[in-house]
């Protein structure tokens, strides 16, 4: 696909698809030469635009969303599920068919950035009638790249059909703490290069489903236990540590060819003596561009807690910019207005205006951006088909591909011989502190055998006691767990269960399973999303692997 989109580029050109004379230079990056006509023929509003990805409200085009279009120009939009930007594939579809055409209304000339969290598992905006993949770390526990690459390949399938053509998404964290709030699953494991390996295989899919991939949470998110989205993390390591574990899986992605990195706002003193989040800090950025990185650098979302607990949205915009960054990102973070925005790219025209930002800087990023875009096919308005759009969503064969991809990561870490598989004929009683009822629903049908019973997230000694009289009368019990750490109730309920007759399955980190010591079978699945729960029914009933490994170290696990 993109070796054809080059030679049709340069065809457009009128460059000669034949060898370079001996002497002479080699031809231009095609992508690069059409990048160079649409920067020359933009205006500086058109440029400053050019740099900001903006986010809205409501399933179709905000009257503010079409400002920020229209009248400033904005490069790319970002669509949330807790803004009602999404619900349905017809329903995506027709939104970015309707911003593709407000943001480009002659069909000519670069098109829009249109962005998503989709990494699978925890962090998925499109949940209602498309393909969930397992998240990252599940795929880490199968040992075999091959499947991030095929799980990447699908979601960038599914995204192409509803017009979305960015995914902001693999994770290159490496997560070595248990404490960390905010990456967790979201990761590949805790060894630098199996979170390489399993990241370029990513990229690659992203890409060979027609999408471009931006690799996250440059220079490394995962040895924090403090959320940016609430307020700055430190990564407090030496430089040499940070080398070989942190930067590592990056510095690969660098080598590999990625073409956009998002940067993280937390604090590393080792690369920053005054100790700036990385996404304004001008010495952590150049990190990659002395590596050789001439990509994308994506600011994380500029009204997270990190930052707007330190400065307003148009100071954040310039400063990261100012730093080094391409793409001014802003997210639907809690309490943000959505008119910053508009103040932001003001404050960043003004600048521009002034000379306070220099034409030659402007000019390199906006490069970079069209470039791009020019490469991804990203121009004009054409928009997707609604109808083609459900179509190539949620299929049988997706489906059956993530139940697969999941399937192959699930994790046995204590056999329980007696009780595991569960046999067909045994009434078994499923305990699910903060568990969602459509899920549940979607377990009993997986496993008829299972009777699942919903708790609150953090049960109470009342409701605890019931449940433990409950299970009194079943042969075997399993304890679904999430996040116990932050829910001492787990923790009580697994104490009070019946060791012998008790299985625990972790659906968020394997963490949890060091809390129930005294369980006679333990389970790691990873996750919950609807791929992930079938898999587990076929596999505690012997129908389906758990033949995967754990990515990460789980202190106190015996």
């Amino acid at each position: 696909m993109r070796r054809l989109l080059c030679i049709l580029l340069l065809a457009a050109l009128g460059a000669a698809a034949l060898p370079a004379r001996a002497g002479m230079p080699e031809p231009r990056d095609p992508a690069d030469l059409v990048a160079g006509q649409w920067l020359a023929a933009m205006s500086l509003e058109e440029k400053v635009g050019q740099l900001f990805m903006v986010f809205f409200e409501g399933p179709t085009l905000s009257p503010g969303a079409m400002e920020l279009l229209a009248r400033r120009r904005a490069g790319g939009i970002c669509l949330f599920s807790r803004t009602g930007n999404v619900s349905d594939p017809a329903q995506v579809a027709r939104l970015t068919a309707e911003a593709r055409r407000m943001a480009s209304p002659l069909d000519q000339g670069p098109g829009l950035f249109v962005a998503v969290d989709q990494e699978g598992g925890p962090v998925a905006r499109l949940t209602q009638g498309c393909t969930v993949m397992p998240p990252a770390m599940l795929l880490g526990a199968s040992g075999d790249p091959e499947n991030a690459r095929r799980a990447a390949r699908i979601t960038a399938e599914e995204l192409t059909a509803l017009g979305i053509n960015v995914n902001l998404a693999p994770v290159l964290d490496v997560n070595l703490n248990p404490a960390n709030p905010v990456i967790g699953a979201r990761s590949f494991g805790a060894d630098p290069e199996a979170v390489a390996r399993f990241g370029l295989a990513a990229l690659e899919g992203y890409e060979d489903g027609g999408v471009m991939p931006v690799a996250k949470h440059f220079p490394g998110h995962g040895d924090t236990a403090v959320d940016s989205h609430a307020a700055l993390p430190t990564l407090p390591h030496a430089r040499d540590r940070l080398e070989a574990v942190e930067l590592a899986p990056f510095r690969r992605a660098v080598a590999a060819g990625a073409p956009a990195i998002m940067t993280a706002h937390l604090a590393v003193p080792a690369l920053d003596p005054l100790e700036r989040p990385a996404t304004f800090s001008p010495p952590v950025l150049g990190l990659l561009r002395e590596a050789g990185f001439d990509g994308l650098l994506f600011t994380d979302s500029l009204g997270m807690g990190a930052v707007a607990r330190h400065m307003d949205a148009p100071t954040a915009a310039l400063a990261a910019f100012s730093a080094g960054a391409d793409v001014l990102l802003f997210g639907a973070d809690k309490d943000f207005d959505p008119r910053d925005q508009d103040r932001a790219m003001a404050r960043v025209l003004a600048a521009a205006q002034a000379g306070e930002i220099p034409a030659a800087r402007l000019d390199a990023s906006v490069r970079r951006i069209l470039r791009a875009k020019a490469r991804f096919d990203i121009k004009g308005s054409r928009g997707p088909d609604p109808r083609r759009a459900a179509a190539a969503c949620g299929t049988a064969e997706h489906r059956a591909a993530a139940q697969g991809l999941a399937a192959a990561g699930l994790t046995l870490v204590r056999p329980a011989p007696g009780l595991l598989p569960l046999a067909p004929d045994a009434p078994v009683l499923a305990l699910w502190p903060g568990g969602d009822p459509d899920l549940a629903r979607a377990l009993s049908l997986a496993a008829p055998g299972m009777r699942v019973r919903l708790l609150a997230g953090d049960p109470d000694p009342e409701e605890i006691a019931a449940a433990v009289g409950e299970a009194a009368a079943a042969p075997v019990v399993v304890l679904l767990a999430t996040r116990a750490d932050r829910s001492p109730g787990q923790e009580k309920l697994g104490a009070a269960l019946p060791g012998e007759k008790l299985v625990v399955v972790s659906l968020a980190e394997p963490y949890d399973l060091a809390r129930f010591p005294h369980a006679a079978g333990l389970v790691a699945a990873y996750g919950r999303t609807p791929c992930v729960l079938e898999a587990l029914a076929a596999a505690l009933y012997g129908l389906g692997p758990m033949g995967g490994k754990l990515p990460v170290a789980v202190p106190g696990l015996p």
